[in-house]
């Protein structure tokens, strides 16, 4: 029974929304689950109010534009498993007990752009310029097709950044 003030659009999205939530768990990793139910739901409404419903099949087609779409905005968001930060993922060695955003709160978030800067001016010239590179929004992919190495040669170097990092950081 719908409620009072509820629209024919509310209730089809509230229906559908289920089925969007489900269709997001496995899919589309780049983004955070969150970003994917609420773009992919934002996505069915403006698939919901321009595209005709008399069609006999509005859902195929509905659900096939939404796919594509956040394929496409999928492979444009940087991957959350090769060297992105989610501040809603847990950090290692609390046991899950603490995110990015406790962390961002705590004592532990005391950076300045100084000691940036200064770990960043510890790196030798290669290493600095991919960096810098990197911070500038270049993908692996265009950092490797600029720098003109194999991207395999580049996960290697932010590797050797990494490590650098974590000695850098335990020795202040």
């Amino acid at each position: 029974m719908a409620g009072a003030g509820e629209t024919a659009e509310d209730r089809i999205v509230s229906a559908a929304l289920p089925v969007i939530r489900f269709l997001c768990l496995g899919k589309w990793l780049n983004l955070e689950y969150e970003d994917r139910v609420s773009e992919a739901l934002l996505f069915f409404i403006v698939m919901l109010r321009s595209m005709p419903l008399t069609t006999g099949h509005f859902f195929k087609d509905c659900w096939d534009r939404v796919s594509e779409y956040m394929d496409r905005l999928n492979r444009k968001t940087p991957s959350l498993r090769f060297g992105h930060f989610s501040l809603d993922a847990p950090v290692p060695g609390t046991d899950g007990r603490a995110n990015g955003y406790g962390v961002l709160r705590s004592h532990l978030s005391d950076f300045s752009r100084l000691s940036v800067a200064e770990f960043i001016s510890s790196l030798a010239d290669d290493e600095r310029l991919i960096v810098s590179l990197q911070m500038s929004g270049y993908s692996k992919q265009e950092t490797s097709r600029e720098l003109n190495m194999s991207v395999y040669r580049l996960e290697k170097i932010l590797r050797d950044i990494r490590s650098h990092y974590m000695d850098w950081s335990s020795g202040e």
